[in-house]
């Protein structure tokens, strides 16, 4: 019997440890698959945080490093240099200037020694001016990418309305349209758009929508000068026609007078539009400036001041004293026309006599 309980002791003591080192291997091989999960989420985190782009501060404050270590720094060294040198060799030229006006006799110097001074006079001035453009290129530099650091910290966000940009920067739309267009330009803004209208600013290009082509107007008939300066003519014969009636009987006859002139000149140059050039002020100038003065007339309305009725009174006057010169300049048209038509007939008369076909044109024609 005790041998029995021994066995059974040893037997359970045995079941024992194998469970227990069973359920031992299933903890470790839980814990270190939950081990194994935790550090491949943490690897997947990680790599997912890699490859997602950078935040809108963290871009910013990199772009200003840039700024800081190329540009401005490039502004900084212009502008120190240019005015220290400036100011050396400014004064430098100054008292060469005044030594050179003393003379060498107040000097003491003798002219070889003294001829130094306006040379060296002549270097240092060009010099001066020299060091003074690289000072002001560096000044406009520095102010350049002021403005550039001031919109970029007024924006929030990749994409930027470019008024409210400007305000929020304490920058004058202009200046701040101009410094943008120029960062663009230039890749101070790395890949940055413009809206067309300029209206917004898009720090990421990819965000900048396509542009949509827009609606193409009708084709427009372009006239030839002849065929402009007909319409032009026949739209001022219409609007004196509206114009009768309603200035008073002597202005109407001055119309109507005005009327017939002018329609026998646009006649005249639209049979031979070569006469064009020689009706260009009539046409660019004293049309216009009628059709203001009867503008003028009509404005008045019924008024019977003073001043109204004298206005009417030089407005006819002038009315009558253009149709004289309007009548004039179309006797003129005429007389060249009868000119080149002599002389045509001239030509004409000799070729048909040196070809035989008429023995005796002036009796056949009956010109004397």
């Amino acid at each position: 019997m005790p041998d029995n309980n021994k066995n059974n002791y040893d037997y359970d003591l045995g079941d024992m440890i194998d469970s227990a080192v069973q359920f031992g291997t299933q903890v470790g091989s839980s814990v270190l698959g939950s081990i194994a999960d935790a550090l491949e989420q943490a690897g997947d985190a990680m790599t997912r945080a890699a490859a997602q782009p950078d935040s809108f501060s963290a871009w910013k404050r990199r772009l200003e490093r840039k700024w800081k270590n190329g540009g401005q720094s490039v502004g900084v060294v212009l502008t120190a240099v240019g005015w220290t040198f400036t100011g050396c060799f400014g004064i430098a030229a100054l008292v060469l200037g005044i030594l050179t006006a003393v003379g060498a006799g107040t000097l003491g110097l003798t002219p070889d020694e003294f001829v130094v001074l306006p040379i060296l006079t002549a270097v240092f001035y060009p010099v001066t001016l020299g060091f003074l453009f690289m000072a002001i290129v560096g000044m406009k530099k520095l102010s350049y990418f002021g403005r550039l650091r001031k919109l970029l910290r007024a924006a929030n966000d990749w994409t930027c309305d470019l008024p409210s940009l400007a305000r929020k920067a304490q920058i004058k739309q202009e200046k701040a349209y101009d410094t943008v267009a120029k960062a663009v330009a230039n890749g101070d803004l790395p890949n940055a758009a413009i809206s067309d209208d300029y209206s917004t600013l898009y720090l990421d290009d990819s965000l900048c929508p396509a542009g949509t082509p827009a609606p193409q107007a009708a084709p427009v008939q372009t006239l030839t000068d002849a065929e402009q300066f007909n319409r032009d003519g026949v739209d001022f014969l219409n609007y004196l026609k509206i114009c009768r009636g309603k200035l008073g009987i002597q202005t109407d006859e001055e119309l109507t007078r005005m009327q017939k002139t002018c329609a026998s000149i646009l006649g005249f140059v639209h049979n031979p539009p070569e006469q064009l050039p020689r009706v260009r002020r009539f046409r660019e100038y004293y049309l216009p400036t009628t059709r203001k003065l009867l503008d003028t007339a009509q404005g008045l309305g019924e008024s019977d001041t003073a001043n109204a009725a004298e206005i009417r009174r030089d407005i006819t006057a002038i009315l009558h004293t253009l149709n004289g010169a309007y009548t004039k300049l179309y006797d003129t048209l005429l007389q060249d026309v009868s000119m080149d038509v002599s002389t045509e007939i001239d030509t004409l008369e000799a070729m048909l006599r040196q070809d035989g076909l008429t023995h005796d044109f002036d009796a056949d024609f009956k010109v004397k």
